[in-house]
């Protein structure tokens, strides 16, 4: 066991709590002990507890009320309540056994390797799940940080307040078109926090109003025709850490008015239930809609928009940022073809110009899924103009033209070609220029009509549909 970690033993009986203290010391543990509940709950109100021992009940604070402290404290810590066994049937029993849910019993008085055993039991779940918590943060940094990739200005900016926001109480609403990285910012902000408790996720547009209502604030049993048991909501399970709201534009005007309430007072009521419950959860929230439009249309609460609108963070979509999408397509290259185990790849400068004019409707995602197909279908390794979909060439062919609108630098690897004259004068309709350029480059590519596509940066077919386009074939 390690000798940081904090064991609180609670007991009355001095006798008993000096031979619980010995032994957990002779295992190395660090062993805090008092004789009262009430001094107890002052201990854990300022010391970090991993693991509490304790009676059930006590004469003028219960078990109950120091589970609470300690999980508001820290939501990992382990719970043994040293209790008869007659003592779990009053409410008090059934409260810790069902609401609380984890925490453990052993029955007076306690048998020492027993107690040892669980102590080992409850201390390997803590590790295994700090080291789950480490991973998974490790994971989700690792791909937020891919998906904020970039030098530009925008990108830079999002990630300085990312890092000032962070450490914060506020709450927080994140703002972009789709596929942005919106719940990608709310991760990286939840793991660069001080908060210990999970990061919870929650689609307000994936449900209906009644089942969005029992989702986010839980519910009793019988509360309503399936409902056979208690079931926490997601605010519940998120306390102590951070609850993201994703399209909450899309709640219904009575679970507003219950959000408005949770964020004010700190405390709801489960659906169907009378009791009070207490939480402390720092509510990040995204939309893609337009909240002000929705406020004028009485759609949206406009106290509720004020409360979430504390800190506002607006993602650029990727087409204001276009000078980002080489690093991306870089870091999505590697990406894949290390979980596919594959040779690394490179995208040539020509599919790189064709994904650079691209307007990208689905942002940073459309680009990642476009970059992963590419990168399982072709067997060469080199991602050229012919991996790229062909319904990327289209629409980047109609928004900018191959022959007006190459990158100055897109790739330190991309061809040097020597330029040649063109007979190109002031005055000349674009048809006329694109006829000079392809006719100059067939010239000069032999007429070798696969490596004329490979220098403009278009398909093979393009090619040859130009050249009977323009009829040079005839020459």
């Amino acid at each position: 066991m390690n000798d940081q970690t904090t064991i609180l033993v609670v007991d009355p009986d001095q006798r008993q709590r000096e031979m619980i203290c010995l032994t957990l010391e002779r295992e190395g543990l660090r062993v805090l002990a008092t004789r009262t509940m009430y001094e107890a709950l002052d201990r854990i109100e300022r010391l970090d507890i991993d693991v509490l021992i304790a009676p059930l009940i006590g004469e003028r604070v219960d078990g109950l009320k120091l589970l609470e402290a300690a999980y508001d404290r820290n939501p990992d810590v382990g719970v043994i309540f040293a209790t008869a066994p007659n003592v779990l049937e009053t409410d008090v029993g059934i409260k810790a056994t069902i609401h609380m849910g984890a925490s453990y019993f052993l029955p007076k008085p306690l048998n020492l390797p027993q107690l040892i055993a669980l102590l080992h039991k409850i201390l390997e779940n803590q590790r295994l799940t700090v080291e789950n918590r480490q991973l998974q943060s490790q994971i989700d940094e690792r791909v937020g940080l891919i998906q904020l990739t970039g030098h530009s200005p925008k990108i830079q900016e999002i990630r300085d307040l990312i890092a000032q926001v962070a450490p914060t109480r506020a709450t927080v609403m994140i703002r972009g078109e789709r596929g942005t990285g919106k719940e990608l910012v709310a991760r990286a902000m939840h793991h660069r926090s001080l908060r210990r408790g999970p990061l919870v996720i929650f689609n307000c547009a994936a449900l209906n109003e009644g089942l969005a209502e029992s989702e986010l604030f839980g519910h009793e049993r019988g509360a309503f025709t399936g409902a056979y048991q208690t079931r926490k909501g997601r605010f519940e399970a998120a306390h102590g850490g951070t609850l993201f709201l994703d399209e909450v534009g899309q709640l219904s005007l009575s679970n507003q008015a219950r959000l408005l309430r949770v964020l004010a007072e700190r405390e709801f009521q489960r659906v169907g239930g009378n009791e009070l419950i207490e939480i402390d959860v720092r509510v990040i929230c995204a939309t893609n809609r337009n909240l002000e439009k929705a406020v004028e249309q009485e759609r949206f609460l406009p106290d509720l928009y004020d409360r979430l609108n504390v800190i506002r963070i607006s993602l650029p979509p990727l087409r204001e940022r276009s000078e980002d999408i080489p690093l991306l397509v870089k870091a999505f290259t590697e990406e894949f073809c290390q979980e596919n185990r594959m040779m690394t790849k490179r995208m040539t400068s020509h599919a790189m110009r064709a994904l650079m004019r691209y307007d990208w409707q689905g942002n940073v995602r459309e680009l990642r899924n476009c970059v992963e197909g590419m990168v399982i279908m072709s067997n060469r390794p080199e991602l050229d103009i012919d991996d790229v979909p062909e319904h990327i060439l289209e629409s980047a062919r109609v928004s900018s033209p191959v022959i007006l609108s190459a990158p100055t630098v897109i790739d330190t690897d991309a061809v040097d070609l020597p330029s040649s004259g063109l007979d190109v004068e002031v005055g000349m309709s674009m048809a006329e220029i694109e006829r000079e350029v392809i006719r100059s480059t067939l010239q000069y590519a032999g007429n070798n009509r696969a490596k004329a596509a490979q220098i403009l940066g278009v398909s093979k077919r393009t090619i040859f549909r130009k050249i009977k386009e323009h009829s040079l074939c005839d020459e």
